[in-house]
């Protein structure tokens, strides 16, 4: 049986997605990174991430048949700088992580807890410990401080996806 890292994610807009790119790039670029986001790399707040047999993903995708076009909104609340020690899951390496902080509200929380009960492995931080975000980077080398007038506040909009898993927890072949 061949298994596969498979996630459950939610995408802002084509114009969010465009400034964290380049917010990314501003704080990650020249800091030996590991990964920014980009084409291969889009942002996203995951759901949830698990290890399934990959004749299971069809039905990990039907679950997210209900919330595919639902808009759900997440507030920012602040920008999260750590270190990521060696041995980690995503960064075998270790590195500097950057990323947003979003509030744990019901709505994703609720969504979280939903695709847990799809009974996969899960992978990463989950149940009382999800903490929902959008990793901007990771970087061999500390990042650089954040154009902070860049950072985004309040609420973004995002919409469901799913897809494998690729390096560092990025998603190159997202179904949306």
């Amino acid at each position: 049986m061949i298994y596969v890292a498979y996630g459950v994610v939610l995408r802002p807009d084509a114009q969010t997605s465009r400034s964290l790119v380049e917010l990314s790039h501003a704080i990650g670029d020249g800091h030996e990174p590991l990964m920014l986001l980009g084409e291969k790399a889009p942002p996203h707040v995951s759901v949830l991430h698990v290890d399934c047999a990959e004749d299971q993903t069809a039905g990990i995708v039907a679950a997210t048949a209900p919330h595919r076009g639902r808009t759900i909104p997440a507030k920012v609340i602040g920008l999260l700088y750590a270190v990521i020690p060696p041995g980690d899951y995503y960064v075998p390496t270790g590195g500097y992580y950057f990323g947003l902080e979003l509030i744990r509200s019901p709505e994703l929380d609720a969504l979280h807890q939903e695709f847990l009960l799809l009974g996969h492995t899960p992978l990463g931080l989950v149940d009382q410990d999800y903490r929902p975000h959008i990793t901007l980077g990771v970087t061999a080398a500390p990042p650089s401080q954040p154009p902070f007038s860049k950072v985004p506040a309040g609420v973004v909009q995002l919409t469901m996806a799913s897809g494998p898993i690729g390096p560092f927890g990025t998603f190159p072949d997202l179904l949306e």
